[in-house]
């Protein structure tokens, strides 16, 4: 069976936030003409479009139409996001204070590769803090936590890699230790233990 295409229920190019909205509406206007299947195919060819103008347009934007197109089509498809969101990226926005927030708070929501070291760093304290607490990380929290050690690590500033290197608590419950890779320019790496 052949999925149905945007462009077959709406003629304009989804590359402005105005030609977005109006696609949502029609979407959600042809919704009783449509089966799940193609739902889900405009659904996700949408977010695909919002996803492709990141670098034309401020991060509230895509944040904006992401989210609306969840309030307007979310209930009407199985999955409404393909990129799952990362467990690191729920610590760094419960890290972060609504009131605290800046701009590039709202990049690394969108893109988890514009994080700074010092979002890393301080979402990592965060995280220690809880561990400190008592809490228990799922092997799903502990998959997305430790490539940020390890980007926090190939940062080569002393500052954060004895920081790190002081979370003992911390390693041992992600089952990793701070190891030095001696064939690639001695650089710092988590190594998992058992």
């Amino acid at each position: 069976m052949v999925k149905r295409k945007i462009s077959e229920i709406y003629n304009n190019e989804l590359t402005t936030k105005k030609n977005l909205l109006e696609a949502i509406n029609v979407v959600k206007a042809s919704k009783n003409t449509l089966n799940d299947e193609d739902m889900q195919s405009l659904y996700n060819e949408i977010y695909n479009s919002i996803d492709e103008m990141k670098d034309k347009v401020k991060a509230n934007t895509i944040l904006y139409l992401k989210n609306h197109l969840k309030s307007i089509l979310g209930k009407y498809v199985k999955d409404k996001e393909e990129n799952k969101t990362s467990h690191f990226i729920e610590f760094f926005k419960k890290a972060y204070p609504p009131k605290s927030r800046r701009k590039d708070f709202t990049w690394v929501l969108i893109d988890i590769n514009k994080i700074s070291y010092e979002q890393i760093w301080h979402t990592l304290t965060y995280i220690n803090n809880l561990n400190l607490k008592g809490k228990k990380f799922t092997s799903e929290e502990k998959d997305d936590i430790i490539p940020m050690i390890d980007k926090l690590l190939s940062s080569g500033d002393s500052k954060y890699i004895n920081q790190i290197k002081s979370f003992s608590s911390l390693q041992s419950e992600l089952n990793i230790k701070i190891v030095l890779v001696e064939n690639e320019d001695n650089l710092l790496k988590t190594k998992r233990i058992k």
